[in-house]
Parts: structure tokens; sequence; C-alpha cells
């Protein structure tokens, strides 16, 4: 179990609230591992995740962690917000390295009509964002 927060934590949490890319870039390992309900295997190293969550915070709207579950090298985060008109509510499980860096990032979102319109969204921000070449 872990006795204090990862430094990886605390940086995911001042992302979440600053969405500056110098932070999460400094919580990410590079060799970090990106899993997401809407593609079918998981995305490695710290440029692909940085480009995955960077659009999901822009396609979540009144974001917010609810309950914290703790276990070794691990967090699991409770979070709802909207896509749309529609709610959805969801779990990102972080586990973390040695140096206390995210090492596997991995989003579980319901229900599935908002898991579609979260998909739709993030497709329309990743080709906003220049991200025609990334393997969906």
């Amino acid at each position: 179990m872990m006795t204090e927060q990862p430094i990886g934590l605390a940086k995911w949490h001042e992302f979440v609230n600053t969405q500056n890319l110098h932070v999460l870039a400094d919580a990410l390992a590079d060799d970090v591992l990106f899993r997401s309900p809407a593609i079918w295997k998981p995305k490695a190293g710290k440029a692909m995740t940085m480009l995955y969550l960077r659009s999901a915070v822009r396609v979540f709207e009144d974001f917010t962690y609810h309950r914290q579950f703790f276990g070794d090298n691990a967090v699991v985060l409770e979070f709802s917000a909207r896509v749309g008109q529609l709610s959805v509510k969801g779990v990102d499980i972080i586990q973390f390295n040695a140096e206390g860096l995210i090492a596997d990032f991995e989003v579980m979102v319901r229900p599935a009509n908002g898991l579609q319109a979260l998909v739709s969204a993030m497709a329309q921000q990743l080709a906003s964002a220049d991200a025609s070449n990334i393997e969906r």
C-alpha cells in the first residue's frame, strides 16, 4: 500500500486543474502506456499519452473526481463529467513506477451512450490536433 502520494499523482491532479502540459509531462514516465475504452490496444509513450489526455480534458465538461482508492503502487480515481448533453461516470486506473511517475493510465467510462459520445468527441478533438496519423 502506498504510504505517501506519488509525485505522478500530485502532478496529475495539478494538470487536471491547470491543463499545463509541462505539468502533465512531469507526471508521466517516458514509457507510459495509455489504455482507453475507445481504442483496442494501448498507446505507448509519453507523447501519445499526452495527446490523448490533453484531448480528453478538452472533451470532458464539468469534470469532477469523487473518490480515490489506493493499492500497491496504484490508485483508482472515480469521476463524473459531461460529454455534450450526456452525463458519464468513470474511473482512471493509474499505476506508478518506482520513481512515482505514471507508468500505466487506463480509463473506463459508462454508460454506453456516453462512451459513444466520448469516442466521437475524442475523434474530432484528435483530428483538430492534427493527429490524423494516429492509429485508432
